[in-house]
């Protein structure tokens, strides 16, 4: 008994595998046509994630230009904001003094011809 189950465990991977397929002309054309079809599908992707690549290369240059640009309007912003406060100190320098003003001039200019009248008519 042991000996013949030894000799069928031994002879069946023989029986197993002596068993071969053969594909007939269809079915080769078939399994050809779907290897073209994947091979062209790959080589597709390939060539779309080349260019999905390079879109993303253009955003990320995309997005440092745009950094850059919002970093020198931020510095145009406070650059400007500065000349703001240095047009008020102007003005604050150039506003006339009390003593330029026309209605102290027009006083003066009173107080001088009075004075310069009394003097004469205290003089003779």
């Amino acid at each position: 008994m042991k000996k013949l189950i030894l000799i069928l465990l031994l002879c069946l991977p023989g029986i197993v595998f002596s068993q071969t397929h053969t594909f007939t002309e269809k079915e080769v054309i078939e399994m050809d046509s779907l290897f073209q079809v994947y091979e062209q599908t790959d080589s597709l992707q390939k060539m779309e994630i080349g260019l999905l690549n390079t879109q993303l290369g253009n955003y990320k240059t995309l997005h440092v230009q745009d950094s850059l640009h919002i970093a020198f309007m931020n510095e145009k912003t406070d650059l400007l904001n500065q000349r703001i406060v240095l047009y008020k100190d102007l003005t604050k320098e150039l506003r006339p003094k009390w003593y330029n003003k026309p209605v102290i001039h027009f006083f003066l200019g009173a107080a001088t011809i009075v004075t310069a009248s009394w003097v004469v008519s205290n003089v003779n």
